[in-house]
């Protein structure tokens, strides 16, 4: 797994061949369609991790002998300020580290989306029916090459341009380039 500092959406090897503003697309759209991953769950780790380290550390110092094993300033002050110091620390890196835990499980469930629910092959690349002959977008289906199976577009919450192979995707190099 790839594990970038800043653009969460280069974990994916899907996203390779698309721009930066196409894929921050994707981490848009986790952070609507999935907010208790992305929202929720960080912000309840990060009160957990708040009380556990300023009430389970103090208990813990003086309960156990951590004195033998963490180093510790000698000073009351110093150890005060290193207390402080290092909850924020824990409780902040908490935070950060289940919020991007949470936006990869958001973006990869948007790349689920387009697979079929019931046999999980990717519907991706798949010709677009239509019933009738008005381009009605209730009307549009694909069938699973696995299973068998009719999928209506807006029954699966999809557009056409959602079934598009990631690698089809390509910005041209012209895109926004003065003449």
């Amino acid at each position: 797994m790839r594990l970038p500092l800043f653009r969460p959406y280069r974990m994916f090897p899907q996203f390779d061949h698309l721009s930066d503003s196409e894929c921050e697309k994707y981490v848009r759209d986790a952070y609507i369609n999935t907010p208790g991953l992305t929202a929720k769950v960080p912000i309840i780790a990060a009160v957990l991790a708040t009380a556990l380290w300023y009430i389970g550390w103090p208990i813990a110092f003086v309960t156990l002998p951590l004195a033998s094993y963490v180093p510790m300033p000698p000073s009351a002050e110093w150890r005060l300020v290193a207390y402080i110091v290092l909850g924020v620390a824990f409780v902040s890196l908490t935070y950060f580290l289940t919020r991007d835990l949470g936006v990869y499980f958001g973006i990869r469930r948007e790349l689920r989306r387009s697979n079929c629910r019931k046999c999980g092959q990717s519907l991706q690349g798949l010709p677009i029916h239509s019933a009738g002959a008005d381009p009605d977008p209730a009307k549009q289906f694909v069938r699973c090459t696995e299973c068998g199976r009719r999928w209506v577009l807006l029954d699966l919450g999809l557009s056409p341009r959602d079934l598009i192979p990631f690698e089809q995707r390509v910005v041209d190099s012209r895109v926004a380039t003065r003449r």
